[in-house]
């Protein structure tokens, strides 16, 4: 396929979600071998609904959900050489979200986002911390300076505009990719993604 290839799939992770850090690698390769331009965007999941309320307030069936959903995801890493291990809490990614759309402006998205989620996988960085948010994107070469200023002024309303757009795809979970206004959910489906580019236009 053409490496100018004009066409557009819209990705929208979580960076809470594991199964969003294990297509990381998957969908990169295939945007490069076919051409096609990813667009990425931060997505937040309602995991309270999803997966029965806090950590300590889970029932067993949502308990032994999670336990599984872990252990299939560390197998998953394993074939990646990704470090995956459960949490114990349920993070607020807001501040997170905010920083990968500063750092997708400046054209330094997998500059910021590949360590600090190797970090926070390995439950070695807090995805609440300003203070480590902003040793990551110094670390990325981002000016933690500009990055003040658009917390102060546009970080808010631009996350909530790329919520807008996901309920306007029909996005529902994370991670999903759109492409022509078709949805792919999951890591899992990343082939059939791949099958669906392939396809005469």
């Amino acid at each position: 396929m053409n490496v100018h290839d004009n066409r557009v799939v819209d990705a929208f992770i979580d960076l809470r979600s594991p199964y969003s850090y294990l297509s990381l690698g998957p969908a990169r390769q295939l945007a490069e071998r076919t051409g096609v331009r990813f667009d990425w965007w931060p997505y937040i999941t309602d995991f309270r609904s999803a997966y029965g309320g806090e950590v300590e307030e889970r029932s067993q069936r949502h308990a032994a959900k999670v336990k599984y959903l872990y252990m299939d995801c560390r197998r998953l890493a394993r074939k990646q050489g990704l470090t995956i291990r459960p949490t114990t809490k349920l993070w607020d990614s807001t501040l997170g979200c905010q920083t990968m759309l500063f750092a997708k402006s400046c054209n330094r998205l997998w500059a910021f986002i590949d360590p600090m989620l190797a970090a926070f996988w390995r439950r070695e960085f807090d995805l609440e911390s300003h203070a480590e948010i902003e040793a990551a994107l110094q670390a990325a070469g981002l000016d933690v300076l500009a990055w003040r200023a658009y917390l102060a002024t546009d970080a808010q309303a631009e996350l909530a505009a790329a919520h807008t757009k996901a309920e306007g795809l029909g996005v529902f979970g994370a991670p999903t990719f759109v492409y022509r206004g078709e949805l792919f959910w999951g890591s899992d489906r990343i082939d059939q993604l791949a099958e669906t580019l392939r396809s005469p236009s």
